[in-house]
């Protein structure tokens, strides 16, 4: 994970915001193998990289092991859309010392133009790097206390159930790996379907409504997210009746030590 997170973070550093013109990069992809592998990692760990969607305030809480650590937190601001990519960029917004079992929040800015239109990809790394600077990091919002350091998916297909009668759905999807991939977007039972690639580190929104999809009425179901080329992706969002938004938060997609 740690040479993944690096790799995208210096992609933004030098300037190169298209993956074709990155080693790894999508001409890099063509002809691999798809891949699904669920694990789950220890609780504690290093290098989570997550995302937010349609939140109005959010507070990120830091957790030290049984070592001391110190936590770096980035915004990263690279969007993809239906109609291009922005030149990405990447901001270390606060340097967080924790000592043994120690806990302290960050109070997430949602004014930063790294999650504007409401949403956006955050990286947590420790400065150390070792395999004892270990932390756990909680997102807190509207009452709720998600972990964002534990569950693993990678690759492969995932699907998101939905009661019957719903409005929408809607997704933050950001590609975790050093290479762009198309990510395949389905409502299971139905005729709606969405491709999109994204670069490295970049974050899509994915909104249902903006596609004309429609939900069954009187039946439950599912969407699925597929990912090509063994691309592996953070994933978050929800599912919207009437004003009432049920949130999958969040689907962590990363490997640890």
């Amino acid at each position: 994970m740690r040479n993944v997170l690096w790799f995208g973070l210096a992609i933004f550093a030098f300037g190169c915001a298209d993956p074709g013109s990155v080693p790894g990069g999508a001409a890099g992809a063509a002809g691999a193998a798809d891949i699904g592998v669920t694990e789950q990692a220890a609780q504690f760990a290093d290098d989570t990289i997550f995302n937010l969607v349609d939140l109005t305030s959010a507070t990120i809480m830091f957790t030290a092991d049984f070592n001391p650590t110190t936590v770096n937190l980035f915004y990263v601001n690279a969007k993809t859309t239906d109609s291009g990519n922005s030149v990405g960029s990447v901001d270390l917004v606060q340097t967080i010392s924790l000592a043994a079992d120690q806990t302290k929040g960050h109070v997430v800015n949602f004014n930063h133009p790294a999650l504007a239109g409401g949403y956006g990809a955050l990286v947590v790394d420790s400065a150390g790097g070792g395999p004892f600077d270990v932390f756990q990091t909680h997102l807190i919002s509207a009452n709720n206390a998600w972990s964002v350091g534990g569950s693993v998916f990678t690759g492969g297909s995932y699907r998101m159930p939905y009661v019957k009668g719903i409005n929408k759905v809607v997704l933050a999807i950001t590609n975790q790996s050093d290479f762009a991939f198309d990510v395949e977007i389905s409502n299971l039972g139905t005729t709606n379907f969405k491709v999109i690639n994204i670069p490295p580190l970049y974050t899509y929104k994915f909104d249902s409504s903006l596609y004309g999809w429609t939900f069954p009425a009187n039946n439950p179901g599912s969407v699925q997210l597929f990912t090509t080329a063994g691309g592996v992706i953070a994933l978050s969002g929800y599912y919207q009746k009437g004003s009432t938004k049920t949130r999958f938060y969040p689907v962590k997609a990363a490997p640890y030590w």
